[in-house]
């Protein structure tokens, strides 16, 4: 059976470890317990969603304000363990995920997918913006260095389709 529920106690956080690492592998099992705390602190909640016992999707979720979206509940995180991704259980957290931003009378969801993840999001129903989330590090903006250009990692390209090859006539 299939449950989802919010992670609070220390126990329960540490479990969560091995499958958040899948997704965001800079964490560290020593200070995840840590880290989640702090986030707590400012509205983040971690929920997990299992089978049998065992974590299969976690979602970390916050409330959050903006400008540009005002009141909204923000997927910081969700993953789903590799061996089970295709069998509806990242689909389910996200719409568990909709029912509580509904109790709060929170019409939307937002996001920053992983292009890796894209396929996923769209099959779910996400609509993609024109913004990109964009990052520096602070050291390389203070400097006096000319910025070099940054190849993005591999899963950050866009996928080019291959364009079918032309066809050859044959005359006799």
């Amino acid at each position: 059976m299939f449950v989802i529920r919010e992670l609070t106690t220390d126990e329960d956080i540490a479990s969560a470890f091995p499958l958040m690492h899948e997704l965001r592998d800079r964490i560290q099992a020593d200070t995840f317990i840590e880290e989640v705390h702090r986030q707590q602190e400012e509205s983040y909640f971690l929920l997990g969603g299992a089978v049998d016992g065992e974590w299969v999707v976690l979602a970390g979720v916050r409330l959050a304000h903006t400008l540009a979206r005002g009141e909204h509940l923000f997927v910081d995180d969700l993953v789903t363990a590799s061996g089970v991704q295709g069998k509806g259980y990242g689909k389910e957290m996200m719409r568990h995920i909709a029912e509580l931003a509904e109790k709060r009378g929170l019409s939307r969801l937002y996001l920053d997918s992983r292009n890796t993840a894209r396929g996923f999001y769209l099959r779910v129903g996400f609509t993609f913006g024109s913004a990109s989330p964009c990052w520096i590090e602070t050291s390389k903006l203070l400097s006096n260095e000319p910025p070099r250009p940054h190849k993005p990692h591999k899963a950050q390209q866009p996928h080019k389709a291959k364009k079918p090859a032309a066809k050859q006539s044959r005359r006799k």
